[in-house]
């Protein structure tokens, strides 16, 4: 019984930090379900959810749950320290995602790198940075009417399924280049629950047409495809660096500056790193 309360409540807690980093740059609801070691199973439970119905619903609920609370309770709190302090806070998430590659790496199966493996590596990596640079207003789906509207907004869900369901990608930042993201808090905000429920159904849509997909890949190509993730995971980071970490550089800093600024992210770095390690010896992969 105390073990299934445990295992229950570390269920739990690592929804509760998914759901509260997502309000985060550069850290997707994938890539913190990476580091906590439960993303394998999110992935079997939505793939393979008619073959252990009960079950699978069960565990998305405790993930649910916890990522529930995350987003409404303490994404607001990350939100304000990030714009307080973008540095130090910034440097956390970064340890934390550099404390989760030793695990990632465990998953290649593999004991030693190929040159393939780098390959695989650059293409991850060079995937989410490109992405991230993808310029904003170029298209703007948000409005219409008429069957090809509700086509479009098919297609908006399966693109936010594909930012919530592969790590690295920022699914706000995916939203911005849509043209969706003012609309869709416009309509929160409105309690518009024709156009949030159409929207939420087309996302539920899109994810159980990708995880099928993405969990073939990572039982028959594992090592190819962690290579992969890795890429990606690594690449998130390139965001938290163009739209936090270079924007709170003071012009003209001074001596001083730098070096309180840089024994801090230290002490948040190593903070963000051992936090990720530990969370990732309690994992239930």
């Amino acid at each position: 019984m105390k073990n299934k309360l445990k295992s229950n409540l570390d269920i739990i807690l690592k929804g509760f930090i998914i759901g509260s980093s997502m309000s985060v740059p550069g850290v997707s609801g994938g890539t913190m379900a990476i580091l906590l070691g439960i993303y394998d199973k999110l992935i079997g439970a939505i793939s393979n959810f008619l073959k252990d119905i009960k079950g699978n619903i069960i565990f998305l609920i405790k993930v649910c749950i916890g990522a529930g609370i995350g987003i409404f309770s303490l994404a607001f709190v990350i939100k304000w320290l990030l714009d307080k302090f973008p540095l130090s806070v910034s440097f956390f998430f970064l340890g934390a995602v550099i404390g989760g590659i030793p695990a990632l790496y465990k998953k290649t199966k593999e004991t030693s790198l190929k040159i393939s493996s780098g390959v695989y590596f650059l293409i991850g990596l060079v995937i989410v940075i490109s992405i991230g640079y993808i310029p904003v207003g170029n298209f703007d789906i948000s409005s219409g009417s008429g069957l090809s509207y509700y086509f479009m907004l098919l297609v908006t869900g399966i693109i936010i399924a594909l930012a919530l369901v592969l790590p690295g990608i920022s699914t706000s930042h995916m939203l911005l280049v849509l043209g969706m993201y003012d609309t869709l808090i416009l309509a929160i905000t409105k309690f518009d629950l024709v156009y949030i429920g159409i929207l939420g159904i087309t996302t539920l849509i899109g994810i159980f047409l990708i995880t099928k997909p993405i969990e073939w890949t990572m039982k028959k190509f594992p090592h190819q495809t962690y290579c992969i993730i890795i890429g990606f995971v690594l690449g998130s980071t390139s965001e938290i660096f163009r739209d936090k970490i270079l924007p709170a550089i003071p012009s003209g800093a001074s001596f001083s500056w730098w070096v309180i600024s840089f024994l801090i992210c230290i002490v948040t770095f190593c903070l963000g790193y051992m936090s990720i390690v530990s969370l990732s010896r309690f994992s239930n992969d």
